[in-house]
């Protein structure tokens, strides 16, 4: 079993792929992921982000602090298989997505929030990777769910 993270992060902003790749894959042990796993995370700005979620999520005509896109592929694993996904037949790796996130929104909810800018990076990598997973938020019991996952997560790669 492996993880493989493919960090990409615009030049000018002070963000270690270390970190990145740190942080997704103590994710990705802590929910037990098996088989051989690639994520790909990206440190953006405003303006595209903006872009991405005009274009992906529709009326959204305004910047967020993380997108995640899941790979088409593994929408045909079962949908309760959260933390549980295995590689499909035939395929070596399974492709989870990509996790964007916006660097100045990091910024701006780390100060908003008394964080570290390390540690809301933290957070918004565990985030999206959960939503990667199928994790979601908008119902209060799983928002409680996630939170905690979230906070057991960032406990152990602090």
């Amino acid at each position: 079993m492996a993880f493989f993270v493919n960090a990409s992060v615009v030049p000018h902003y002070p963000i270690k792929r270390s970190q990145i790749s740190k942080a997704a894959k103590a994710t990705l042990e802590k929910i037990d992921a098996k088989g051989d796993i690639r994520v790909d995370i990206t440190v953006i700005g405003d303006r595209k982000m903006r872009e991405l979620n005009r274009e992906f999520r529709g009326q959204q005509d305004k910047t967020t602090d993380v997108l995640a896109f899941p790979f088409d592929d593994h929408k045909t694993l079962p949908e309760n298989s959260k933390g549980r996904f295995v590689n499909p037949p035939g395929s070596e790796i399974l492709n989870l997505g990509d996790v964007i996130i916006s660097y100045p929104q990091l910024m701006v909810r780390a100060a908003k929030e008394n964080m570290l800018v390390d540690e809301m990076l933290n957070l918004l990598i565990v985030h999206g990777i959960l939503h990667l997973f199928g994790y979601d938020h908008e119902k209060p019991q799983e928002a409680f769910a996630m939170e905690k996952l979230e906070d057991e997560i960032l406990t152990a790669i602090s």
